[in-house]
């Protein structure tokens, strides 16, 4: 079985609250066997032909296989393009592994060493800059996620402590034990310890599970992680900047996501979190249909997926080139359980999503 074609898709989805999110789709097609499918989440080409014609240079005539290989080699390419080289690594990693589900005729997470739970504890996100810009809006996106049978969230900070502090307890007192706050999500904003732990101190009460990337300067986050009595987590990329953080104390929770190079690259940071003590979760919001399937097959066969994940892309978006999105109930995310990454594009719904594809 060898690789004969690449095919490229770049579609738009919008979301719930109005934003338009690209996605390019993958199609990795072989000489003998089924159609691979994978996502570069979240992302806008501006070059799609560039993309395809260097995926098809990379790719044509490989064994696919040959999984990690090809990963190794994709992530060491620099593809210059509006699409950052992890995430173009990671559509075709999520294509593979797709391909070889069918294959194998067993579903992707059976390829990643079977189960360890049967879901993945997901949350919504509520942004800070939604509150400062309609504060009932905003709390009619949390009404309709209880309307939805869910009640996890997470919320960006604003930057104004005393807003935020105020929106969370007035949900809390609308919506009581309907609603449950998973993580309050710094987005690394800040330059110094003392300020970062200020603002924390007035938010503390609200008892979310963890913090999230309290600055993008790994000193003042492990200042921040020192003083904390709560989990705090940090975006994961690569297992340099992972060992980095373990070893300054930077953060106790790896934040780590499939568009950092896919499954089979996440997989040796989970591995590298477990060696160091730290525990894991599964992060973004950002995916369509098959970027959140890959998300949930790895969530439920990582032995320390340790807190509650960020993917929910079914409530999230308004619209998916899938024929059914990914199953949600009470805040949990179920994988399909059908060969592959479980998922079926309708090509009528892809075409009407798709603004450019080579």
């Amino acid at each position: 079985m060898r690789i004969t074609k690449i095919e490229t898709f770049q579609i738009e989805t919008p979301r719930y609250y109005g934003h338009i999110s690209g996605h390019v789709i993958v199609k990795v097609h072989v000489d003998d066997g089924p159609i691979g499918l994978g996502e570069a989440s979240d992302s806008k080409a501006d070059d799609l032909g560039a993309i395809a014609k260097r995926y098809n240079d990379l790719l044509v005539g490989r064994d696919p296989t040959r999984i990690t290989e090809i990963n190794e080699f994709l992530r060491a390419q620099n593809f210059g393009s509006t699409v950052s080289n992890l995430h173009l690594a990671s559509a075709i990693d999520l294509a593979l592994y797709d391909l070889n589900g069918k294959v194998q005729d067993v579903p992707a997470y059976q390829m990643l060493g079977g189960k360890m739970r049967d879901s993945v504890y997901c949350c919504y996100p509520i942004f800070g800059w939604q509150v400062k810009e309609d504060f009932e809006k905003t709390a009619g996106y949390l009404q309709r996620l209880i309307d939805l049978g869910h009640h996890l969230f997470r919320y960006y900070i604003s930057g104004d402590s005393d807003l935020d502090n105020r929106f969370l307890t007035e949900m809390k007192a609308r919506f009581g034990e309907q609603i449950k706050l998973k993580q309050l999500d710094c987005s690394g904003r800040f330059s110094d310890s003392e300020t970062a732990l200020r603002y924390a101190d007035v938010l503390r009460h609200h008892a979310p599970y963890h913090f999230e990337q309290p600055s993008r300067d790994l000193q003042v986050c492990a200042e921040f992680t020192k003083r904390m009595d709560l989990p705090v987590s940090l975006h994961i990329g690569s297992l340099g900047y992972g060992y980095e953080a373990a070893e300054r104390g930077a953060c106790t929770v790896f934040n780590v996501a499939c568009v950092a190079g896919g499954p089979t690259h996440i997989r040796r940071l989970f591995a590298l979190a477990e060696a160091a003590g730290i525990e894991c979760l599964i992060g973004t919001d950002q995916e369509s249909t098959l970027g959140t399937a890959a998300q949930i097959h790895v969530g439920v066969s990582m032995p320390n997926l340790s807190l509650p994940c960020d993917p929910m892309g079914p409530v999230l978006y308004t619209a998916s080139p899938a024929k059914a999105r990914i199953r949600a109930e009470a805040s949990h995310l179920y994988p399909p359980e059908v060969p592959g990454l479980g998922v079926e594009l309708d090509e009528d719904k892809l075409k009407a999503l798709t603004v450019a594809s080579v």
